[in-house]
């Protein structure tokens, strides 16, 4: 498939520039950069999905009763 693009003349003068010292097309350059960049804008966000314990700081739920087996049954039932 084929397709046009219009270019600032500024960009595509860089675009000749570095397919040349890359040994490659213009048209090579181009399709290798929509690649890419399709690949990254497709792929799962890369957040920092890292949390620091605790979530929530003692100091604001206060201490933390231990919970048998017993204490659940008697607040679930």
């Amino acid at each position: 498939m084929q397709a046009t693009v219009e270019l600032p003349e500024a960009v595509l003068r860089q675009i000749e520039m570095v397919a040349r010292q890359e040994g490659a097309t213009p048209a090579d350059l181009i399709r290798r950069l929509v690649e890419a960049h399709i690949e990254t804008s497709n792929a799962p966000s890369q957040r920092n999905l890292e949390a620091r314990l605790p979530l929530i700081p003692a100091s604001e739920t206060g201490p933390i009763q231990p919970v048998t087996g017993k204490d659940a049954d008697a607040n679930l039932w």
